[in-house]
Parts: C-alpha cells; structure tokens; sequence
C-alpha cells in the first residue's frame, strides 16, 4: 500500500467501522492477525473469536481498501499456516507482510517460487508467486 492514509487494527470491529472509514477517507487497513485457525485465534487473543476479522476484512475490500495483514509466524505456534498466508494471495488482493520473528530465509524456503516485484514501499520487500494477485511482504528494517 502507497499511501500513507492507513487504520490499523485487530480488526475485531473493522466490519462495523468500514464504510465510515472510507468515507472519512481511509484507503487502506493493516489488520494485525497471527492466524486464520479459529481454535489457535480464540486460545491466543483472550477469547475473541476470528470471524469478526474475517468479516471486518471483506467489508474492507467491499469498501475498495487496500488490505495489507502484518502476520508474525512464531516457531511451534503457526509456522505450519505459512502456506495457508502464501495461498490467500492467489485468492484475494492482499498483501500479507511477515514480521521478523522467525528467519526470512526459513519463511522463504516453504515458498520456493516467490519471485521479487518492484514496490516504493519503505521497509517492505515484496514478492509475489507467480499467478497470485496478491503479494508477499518481509520487514527490511
């Protein structure tokens, strides 16, 4: 996402503020969500459940916002749902950055196909696999 016009959130009430955000002239959300396992999200976020999220984000992209999902992958938690993220780029106009808490190199060994798109983004290098829509983001700072 380009521009600087960003509401960031757990996205937990993103279906009910969406359209007063765009009209407010928000382009774009970055939802922070670790997980798309229902089960792992409910045990890891003090009881909150997951389809909130998912509804705040399609009520997003309903409102034409840009999607960005910051995802910190953590070793014996959901580094099994790294290919979970990478396919949800063939499906929707996302870009799913990974924050730098496990190692890039081991992230990108689970996506052999990833190959670099030139971006203006600061502090993201980002990728896309090859027929995805979306895009795939490591933190360069």
């Amino acid at each position: 996402m380009k521009d600087s016009n960003i509401y960031v959130t757990d996205g937990q009430d993103l279906a009910e503020k969406a359209e007063e955000l765009k009209a407010s002239g928000v382009t774009g959300v970055t939802v922070v969500v670790n997980t798309f396992n229902f089960t792992r999200y409910n045990k890891t976020n003090d009881g909150k459940h997951l389809q909130p999220v998912i509804d705040g984000i399609n009520a997003a992209k309903k409102q034409k916002m840009d999607v960005r999902l910051n995802v910190e992958i953590k070793e014996g938690f959901n580094e099994d749902e790294v290919i979970d993220f990478l396919q949800l780029t063939y499906q929707h106009d996302y870009d799913i950055v990974f924050m730098p808490t496990i190692s890039y190199d081991f992230l990108k060994s689970k996506m052999p196909a990833l190959r670099k798109v030139k971006d203006d983004s600061e502090g993201v290098e980002f990728y896309k696999y090859p027929g995805a829509i979306g895009r795939i983001g490591f933190i360069t700072n």
